[in-house]
């Protein structure tokens, strides 16, 4: 067997390293240091290989905003109500103030968008 289409094939089978999150919460109320970039190393995670994206949850409740940043599964971005998900799928993207979105989303929702128009 041909080592170079012996180490491509194992290649395949290497598994790769998990994605890195940012994990922290913050309330106005009482405050932390998860409220924006810089976000402290402290609450950086390896997350579980079932994650796919790293999340930033925005929920205004009476007056107050509470901040989450999570490794998810769910990759889905919007509000519904008072409360607003960002996620994204590179290591340590949900820090900033306004979380980017991947190329990937931006293509999907696109597609999306042309294809819900044309029927």
């Amino acid at each position: 067997m041909n080592v170079n289409v012996f180490l491509t094939f194992a290649a395949l089978f290497v598994k790769g390293d998990a994605l890195r999150c940012y994990t922290c919460s913050y309330n106005s109320v009482a405050g932390s240091d998860c409220e924006s970039a810089p976000i402290p190393e402290k609450h950086v995670t390896q997350c579980a290989s079932t994650s796919t994206a790293c999340v930033k949850e925005v929920v205004g409740l009476s007056g107050s905003t509470v901040i989450a940043r999570s490794c998810s599964s769910d990759a889905s971005t919007g509000c519904v109500g008072d409360t607003c998900t960002y996620a994204c799928t590179t290591d340590l993207c949900n820090s900033s103030n306004s979380v980017k979105i991947s190329i990937l989303a931006m293509i999907g929702a696109i597609v999306s968008v042309f294809l819900l128009a044309n029927f």
